[in-house]
């Protein structure tokens, strides 16, 4: 009776280390959670430089509040600055959109801004999902570009239940997240679907191979996209085969007048 009473107890340790670690790290995540959400919110505040890759093709543009909303004007074009007509174009379309949000009737304005606002949100949305989608474990400790992080090991929780159709994917992802000991900034996050996932009524399907990581840089006291990949392995109706990478890069951030 002693050595099986001794044999369950020391079974019985791995498993309360593995509590303690589980509770640790949630702790960890809903700081990192209402952390991210004011860097979220402060991204608002900056201008910025965004490349985006998709194959061969590289696009530049500055990204800028125009009026409550951001404005896109192209720069670049595989790294080479656009040619004297293309600039003449681009600034006349800038112009021309300035013109018109300063013209906009009250009702126009109002739904041009809660637009971008709503369209923010979702992507807000997504990342509160992580707190309820995940089951995250301590892994340990590591430096990343010399900040001291927290190394966070994330897998799906069985009893989530997504809030919204985009979180779906959620429920077959596994992943990891570095976030910072100091103030719980989010620094990297790496994540890749290890189940395929269903989705809407066309019978479109997220498998194995979707991917994507996340990097983040600090601006002043606030933290702020760096790189984004994402890789995408899917399939509609069961036989079309879709097969993406797609990357976007932030840089040159600045105070936004």
């Amino acid at each position: 009776m002693q050595v099986a009473f001794v044999a369950c107890a020391l079974l019985a340790i791995p498993a309360i280390f593995r509590a303690q670690d589980t509770s640790a790290a949630q702790i960890i995540v809903h700081r990192s959670i209402q952390t991210n959400d004011a860097d979220w919110k402060a991204q608002t505040q900056y201008s910025f430089l965004r490349s985006d890759v998709s194959g061969s093709e590289r696009q530049t543009f500055e990204v800028t509040m125009l009026e409550g909303s951001p404005y896109e004007r192209l720069l670049a074009l595989n790294d080479k600055p656009l040619r004297p007509e293309q600039r003449r174009q681009e600034q006349e379309k800038f112009e021309r959109e300035v013109r018109d949000r300063r013209s906009e009737t009250p009702r126009q304005r109002h739904a041009r801004i809660t637009k971008y606002e709503n369209d923010r949100a979702d992507e807000n949305l997504l990342m509160q999902q992580m707190v309820s989608a995940f089951i995250f474990h301590l892994a340990g400790q590591e430096q990343v570009e010399n900040v001291d992080c927290y190394l966070l090991k994330a897998t799906p929780n069985p009893t989530y239940r997504p809030a919204v159709e985009k979180a779906r994917a959620l429920t077959g992802m596994q992943g990891r997240m570095w976030i910072d000991k100091v103030h719980h900034h989010w620094v990297k996050i790496q994540a890749q679907v290890v189940k395929p996932v269903a989705f809407g009524f066309i019978l479109a399907r997220v498998k194995p191979g979707t991917r994507f990581d996340l990097e983040q840089t600090p601006i002043g006291n606030v933290w702020l996209p760096k790189k984004f990949i994402q890789s995408v392995n899917a399939s509609v109706l069961g036989f079309y085969g879709i097969r993406s990478q797609d990357e976007t890069y932030w840089s040159e951030y600045r105070r936004a007048r």
